[in-house]
């Protein structure tokens, strides 16, 4: 982009606000990507995702509301909550493959959680056209908000045995 494009854009107040919504939501990113290690010591991947992921559809919902400063803090909670998400799947991918097959694994892993995100720009650049960008905002959150309970919902429940190359090691005399 030559300079007086950018002074172009710079100028514009709608590009402006675009680009500082870009900019605060790469803020909410970059604090969690630094609290992501701490949080997950802490908390299971599962608590830990399920509480990204209220985050970003409640933000998503906010971004309804017409007004500068909500905006402004829900693309921060966007940023915030949607990292939460990716570092829990790759946290359990990690965690809980064996390591004869975790490249791929890893691979199909990270494929499984970007496909979905191409198909959903796709879509709601055609939703855009014809739905009110406020109605499309609010039922994503919904969306993502009850995708959250859902995922919490499971939070608590004792997991199943794992594979034999994951599992914890158990007591002498342990009987299942």
């Amino acid at each position: 982009m030559g300079g007086s494009a950018m002074v172009r854009v710079l100028r514009d107040p709608t590009a402006g606000r675009a680009l500082a919504g870009v900019v605060v939501s790469g803020f909410g990113t970059s604090a969690m990507w630094l609290l992501a290690g701490p949080l997950l010591r802490r908390l299971p991947e599962r608590v830990f995702a399920a509480g990204g992921m209220a985050l970003f559809g409640l933000a998503v919902g906010a971004r309804a509301v017409p007004q500068e400063a909500v905006a402004l803090a829900a693309s921060a909670a966007i940023g915030f909550g949607l990292p939460c998400v990716l570092v829990a799947a790759v946290t359990a991918v990690q965690r809980e493959t064996p390591d004869a097959v975790l490249g791929r694994t890893a691979a199909t892993a990270g494929s499984l959680m970007t496909v979905p995100n191409a198909a959903a720009l796709a879509v709601g650049a055609g939703l855009v056209a014809v739905v009110d960008a406020r109605v499309i905002a609010a039922g994503a959150g919904a969306v993502g908000v009850v995708a959250a309970a859902a995922l919490a919902r499971g939070a608590f429940v004792r997991p199943r045995a794992r594979h034999s190359a994951c599992a914890r090691p158990r007591p002498p005399g342990y009987v299942p």
